[in-house]
């Protein structure tokens, strides 16, 4: 089961859902509590998967954006059409947000919610399963033998191409396994390997044209999880062994969730379909999906929203002024003292690595932007 679809069958995985202590007792430490009793009271009015989205999640978003975020933003859906179905190809900064409101902002323009691609390390626990199931996800598997990740992925090709083939739904899917934790979004070749799969012998060009791919560029101003992920990289430094355990996901999935994002931008790129005939001159396989990569990651670079820090951490990290009228003195002081906040907390001998590591990663979109010009 891809996910929950029929409307007679949510109801049993909302009252199993909402039976978790776990659950109620993070809800209660995490909403206001009015917004509480309201979820619990609707819980059993609701009879499909557009209502668990519209009346649960939507809500709990609102919550969110309203505690952490300064201002959401959408561009480039006024060019798309909310009849038609996509795959929209994002890069990734937070596990639980980015698709959460990729699926507001289509909800808010009059289009059907994606269904979305979710890696199997986030369904281990019952309670992130039923979240992710009733949230049209379906699963991405990253573990088992070569032959059991080989026969999934081409079911797993095969559905996306059906479901949005069909008209049945769009889809979201990252343009890499994980967050691109340094901020250096390129889409890996093995995305678009799996994506490939289902098309057999045939010519690649048309079967990606049938996707119809969107690239969407997605911009934090602020990654409440900067902090953890440079920890994260350092720890791997230590100890190469080092694997990051689901604790520990779920200190990164609850920071995102908490933590200021200051201001969040979407921006839906232009279907690739008129692009994809360049993959006509390549001389194979290989190099037509290393084309296809390269136009997704032009289309999200220039798509980036810029911020005042993106700029800040350039110009920090090179010790230059390069960047300085794109940001205020009293700018440059504030977001000096952002940085130097989190920096205090890296281990002595880890600094340098560290200070790179945590600039980088505000400063690579800017890098990658003015690289695409």
């Amino acid at each position: 089961m891809p996910y929950i679809i029929e409307g007679t069958s949510v109801q049993p995985f909302l009252q199993e859902l909402f039976a978790f202590d776990a659950l109620l007792n993070g809800m209660r430490q995490f909403l206001p509590p009015s917004l509480y009793d309201y979820l619990l009271t609707t819980k059993d009015q609701i009879t499909t998967i557009e209502g668990f989205q519209t009346r649960i999640i939507l809500p709990i978003l609102n919550a969110i954006e309203a505690d952490s975020i300064t201002a959401l933003t959408t561009t480039g859906l006024d060019q798309l059409s909310a009849d038609a179905q996509y795959l929209f190809i994002s890069n990734h900064r937070d596990i639980i947000l980015d698709s959460a409101y990729l699926n507001t902002a289509l909800h808010h323009q009059g289009f059907r919610t994606s269904q979305i691609a979710i890696g199997d390390n986030l369904m281990r626990h019952r309670i992130s399963e039923l979240i992710f199931r009733l949230n049209k996800s379906f699963v991405v598997k990253r573990s088992g033998s070569p032959m059991e990740l080989y026969r999934s992925s081409v079911t797993l090709s095969d559905y996306i191409h059906q479901t949005i083939g069909s008209g049945r739904d769009s889809v979201w899917l990252a343009q890499r396994e994980g967050r691109a934790k340094d901020g250096n979004d390129r889409t890996q070749a093995g995305v678009l390997k799996m994506l490939s799969l289902a098309a057999g012998k045939s010519d690649l060009v048309p079967y990606f044209k049938s996707f119809n791919i969107v690239p969407v560029s997605i911009s934090y101003e602020f990654n409440p999880c900067g902090l953890l992920k440079t920890q994260e990289y350092l720890a791997k430094l230590d100890d190469p062994e080092y694997k990051k355990a689901f604790d520990e996901d779920l200190k990164h999935i609850l920071l995102g969730l908490k933590g200021s994002k200051g201001r969040v931008h979407f921006h839906f790129g232009q279907p690739l379909d008129a692009q994809l005939d360049v993959l006509t001159d390549a001389p194979n396989a290989k190099r037509q999906l290393e084309i296809l990569a390269e136009c997704i990651d032009h289309q999200i670079h220039q798509g980036y929203r810029l911020n005042p820090v993106n700029y800040v951490a350039h110009d920090l990290l090179t010790d230059t002024q390069q960047w300085a009228g794109h940001y205020t003195p009293a700018e440059f002081e504030s977001m000096r003292q952002f940085f130097q906040s989190q920096l205090d907390a890296i281990p002595a001998h880890r600094l340098s690595e560290g200070r790179a590591y945590l600039l980088g990663m505000y400063a690579n979109p800017l890098l990658n932007q003015q690289s695409g010009l």
